[in-house]
């Protein structure tokens, strides 16, 4: 086989080109050392489709409105980044389990204010997270009666969407999750001599699984939040996007609620509608 058929090389116009469609249809800003990443993600695409460049394939883009249309979230599910883990950043669920929860229960009780929780994956992946969160909410409030817990949950990318919604991941994606919790939150079964666990209906009754594009606002949750998780997103995103989507946040949440960032993603000379409480954990002021 001729090497150059089976790998075309991305030109300098046509990034550019996909570059700027890619931010503004979902305000990934791709660095021009991400050219290389970009032509290796979209190769095996323009193979399936049997375009033959990426030159044929940015000309249709311009030229054929009802395929850039269709192709478009081909495109972002190609470029977007999706690693997660069970319990990434462990500490976080730490807060939740040992600081948080507690702080809203003993609110209930001493205010009588509202015993229901809304909690929001603004970038959920395959899944992995949302179900973290889904397993210490349930651990927590499970034997505390009246409480009406949600999580939504979503991402932009439809492909890693319909994992997250099916929830079956092979043992090697387990080994963060301890045997008891894996025992009663998820269901073991063997396919092709390989282990798999799915997750539990009492799990997945939990979880809101849907498609949000973090540049579309108003979000389609009208329910005002407790807390989001935005972890290691807005790192793909340049100031001017993070700033406006920090407050389409602030908006979103109920007063005094929380932002939880990933590692390392700060808010730092961007926003000053919160007030960081360490570990990449936010509170909106008022």
């Amino acid at each position: 086989m001729d090497f150059r058929t089976s790998l075309n090389t991305i030109g300098d116009a046509e990034f550019e080109f996909i570059k700027n469609l890619v931010y503004k249809q979902a305000g990934i800003f791709l660095a021009p050392h991400k050219k290389i990443m970009v032509q290796s993600r979209l190769n095996a695409r323009l193979r399936t489709l049997g375009i033959q460049s990426f030159e044929d394939y940015v000309a249709k883009l311009k030229m054929d409105q009802n395929f850039a249309t269709q192709e478009m979230q081909e495109l972002i599910n190609r470029i977007t980044t999706n690693k997660t883990d069970f319990f990434r950043e462990n500490h976080h669920f730490e807060f939740l389990k040992n600081d948080y929860f507690p702080q809203l229960e003993k609110e209930a009780q001493e205010t009588g204010a509202s015993k229901n929780l809304r909690i929001w994956c603004s970038a959920s992946s395959t899944g992995e997270e949302p179900y973290s969160i889904a397993i210490t909410v349930y651990d927590y409030f499970q034997n505390k009666p009246g409480w009406n817990c949600k999580i939504y949950a979503s991402d932009i990318d439809t492909q890693v969407l319909t994992t997250a919604k099916k929830g079956v991941y092979r043992d090697d994606r387990l080994e963060p999750v301890s045997e008891t919790l894996k025992k009663k939150h998820f269901n073991q079964f063997t396919e092709k001599d390989h282990v798999f666990y799915e997750v539990k209906p009492h799990l997945k009754a939990l979880v809101d699984f849907r498609q949000i594009n973090l540049l579309h606002f108003p979000f389609p949750i009208t329910d005002k939040l407790d807390l989001i998780f935005c972890r290691n997103v807005v790192i793909y995103f340049d100031k001017p996007t993070q700033k406006t989507l920090f407050q389409n946040f602030e908006v979103s949440l109920k007063p005094k609620g929380y932002l939880i960032l990933g590692h390392s993603e700060t808010m730092f000379g961007i926003s000053d509608q919160f007030k960081f409480l360490g570990h990449t954990i936010y509170q909106k002021k008022q």
